[in-house]
């Protein structure tokens, strides 16, 4: 299996909200309610704010023989804000190779740790990368609580 990192590209807009879709419908559905999940995927996209989220931020995109597998983004702060990876990639090595050039991103940028906040789902991942959680957060969306976790690491400088 070869995976190719590359930039984001508006092209593969389309692509992107569909796998963030399809991933938080398949993989997240098994720690979120159905009326949770319906607050959080985007069943009406607003395209140019997607496009604008992902330009002003590092953006990774993971492509598998022509086809996204898995994204995420970072800012110069280190505030990692979009991670995503298909279902059907989970547990391949996918996500472990963003995280790992979002990282080295981050420290180039001498951002002093990585933040994110965590469904779930993904704390695991992300505990397996180094974060530690800080603080559980509740999100009220149309009254239902979409729990999340803050979560950090520190980074040392090079």
């Amino acid at each position: 299996m070869v995976i190719c990192l590359v930039r984001y590209n508006r092209k593969y807009l389309p692509a992107i909200v569909t796998l963030f879709n399809s991933t938080i419908q398949r993989v997240n559905r098994k720690d979120y309610s159905q009326a949770e999940l319906n607050e959080w995927i985007q069943s009406n996209p607003d395209f140019d704010l997607w496009h604008e989220t992902l330009t002003s931020s590092y953006c990774l995109l993971a492509i598998k023989e022509g086809t996204l597998v898995g994204f995420g983004n970072i800012t110069s702060e280190g505030y990692l804000d979009l991670f995503y990876v298909s279902h059907a990639m989970i547990h391949q090595g996918v996500g472990r190779l963003i995280y790992n050039e979002l990282e080295k991103y981050a420290v180039l940028e001498k951002a002093e740790s990585i933040y994110t906040d965590a469904s779930i789902t993904a704390v695991p991942f992300f505990t397996k990368m180094g974060l530690e959680v800080v603080r559980k957060q509740d999100n009220q969306r149309n009254g239902e609580n979409l729990v999340n976790y803050r979560m950090v690491k520190k980074l040392v400088m090079r």
